[in-house]
């Protein structure tokens, strides 16, 4: 056959759940598009090993405590992430930084998929994911990259410089993103949606089905990654207005709250529990936009972790007029807004821009991997 053969780098085992998720939906795009597709099984110590003891020296005490404390909570879900990854993703063997250069020679092309790939601030920065190793530059792409700053150390804007302005064609996963390359080399990249909102409901439904999760009832799903209590506060209040039970994919962080702590959960159970949830409460980019994908009445939260990165939100939210699901309660204990007042999503308006953006970030993908 004459099918283009693509590899795609990106991060797909951090332990986060919308990283895999993000590496899932970058994958599928690319076979949808008539093209092989191996997924490059490479990853930088920094945040695979965060008890390195250089990390402490790169990341700072409190960087490197959050780090540890994030890892651990994530830890108990391993081994259904491990299985998702096992079943879903098509990867290479494992490769060393030297060893990219070789395998880069056996496809078309190389596609640096999303999620935060150009972060210079949170590790070492990784030249790898600036397709540093490739030499050809008509064989480099990316999409829906993501710098997961606001803006870049200066220590570092020569090396962003000099790799990015060898892609033929940019695109970013948000405004400021945008902004950042047209500051670092003149280009004018194209605004994307995240991977996993470019695959619609219908997609996640079948995945969500893999999930052995039974709930009966109705209930609220709460995602909270960092410390919230005016998340929690928020959550009690609508559990106790509706008599539903909490479900925690986290132990609560801020504040004492009843409920059931799913540690163990897989990408599919996460997907069931937003999908059958009456209300979704989060602090996490990712989780908020599975909301969106299943149509979900959510409520997200600005903490001091998410806060560096916090353009993510504000930039698909902005696109989709849900500005006001975002609460800026990062230095509070509760939140000013009553969010029983909030109106209900229009979801109907939401899936029209849906389409209209699904459509932009179909094409650029198409464009690259002609």
């Amino acid at each position: 056959t004459n099918m283009k053969k693509i590899a795609l780098l990106t991060p797909f085992d951090t332990g986060n759940i919308g990283t895999v998720l993000q590496a899932y939906a970058t994958q599928t795009l690319i076979k949808e598009n008539g093209c092989e597709t191996d997924l490059i099984y490479y990853h930088y110590d920094s945040i695979q090993k965060p008890f390195l003891i250089s990390n402490l020296f790169k990341r700072g005490l409190k960087n490197y405590i959050g780090s540890i404390a994030g890892f651990l909570m994530r830890s108990p879900a391993r081994k259904s992430l491990w299985r998702f990854i096992k079943t879903h993703l098509n990867l290479t063997e494992k490769m060393t930084h030297e060893q990219l250069e070789e395998l880069a020679g056996r496809y078309d092309k190389v596609i640096v998929g999303s999620d935060c790939v150009w972060n210079g601030e949170a590790f070492t920065l990784e030249t790898a994911y600036l397709l540093d190793f490739i030499e050809d530059d008509s064989k480099k792409g990316n999409f829906a990259s993501s710098f997961a700053c606001d803006a870049i150390p200066d220590e570092q804007k020569e090396i962003f410089m000099r790799y990015l302005s060898r892609f033929p064609i940019l695109s970013v996963r948000e405004d400021k993103g945008k902004e950042l390359i047209r500051e670092l080399t003149g280009k004018e990249a194209t605004v994307v949606l995240d991977p996993t909102l470019v695959k619609d409901s219908f997609f996640w439904t079948e995945v969500a089905a893999e999930s052995k999760l039974q709930i009966t009832g109705e209930y609220i799903f709460v995602a909270e990654y960092a410390i919230s209590a005016p998340l929690l506060r928020d959550a009690e209040k609508l559990a106790e207005r509706y008599h539903l039970p909490l479900y925690f994919l986290y132990p609560p962080k801020g504040k004492k709250a009843k409920g059931k702590v799913l540690l163990t959960s897989s990408p599919q159970d996460v997907l069931y529990l937003i999908q059958n949830a009456k209300f979704v409460f989060t602090d996490s980019y990712h989780m908020m936009i599975f909301s969106i994908n299943f149509s979900k009445e959510f409520f997200a939260y600005q903490t001091k972790t998410n806060l560096p990165a916090i353009s993510k939100y504000h930039s698909i939210l902005k696109i989709l007029h849900l500005e006001r699901r975002l609460f800026p309660t990062e230095s509070m204990m509760q939140n000013p807004v009553d969010i029983q007042k909030c109106p209900a999503i229009d979801y109907g308006a939401v899936s029209e821009i849906l389409e209209k953006e699904r459509k932009v970030s179909k094409d650029y993908l198409d464009g690259v991997l002609k």
